[in-house]
């Protein structure tokens, strides 16, 4: 399913287990669990690919309070909305 089509602020879930590549210093591996809910912060492209997406996303915690931000790629995500408008 392409997530071009999505914005900042539209709810998403993840549509795998995400895990720390080294991007955060804990020496924790999981950082997302598959299904749990975030909303898109922001939204670019890699440096060295200007056609690679970017999704920062803020994920649902265990308090059910927004963690911090994760960059996302594409195939990480997928949106919570049951039909897209065209």
């Amino acid at each position: 399913m392409s997530v071009y089509y999505l914005q900042p602020g539209d709810m998403i879930e993840a549509a795998k287990d995400i895990l720390n590549d080294g991007s955060f210093p804990s020496e924790k591996e999981l950082l997302v669990s598959k299904g749990t809910k975030g909303v898109i912060v922001n939204i670019g492209y890699l440096e060295e690919n200007d056609e690679k997406l970017v999704f920062l996303i803020r994920f649902e915690g265990e308090d059910d309070y927004l963690g911090q931000p994760i960059g996302c790629w594409e195939e990480d995500i997928q949106s919570l909305a049951s039909e897209v408008e065209n």
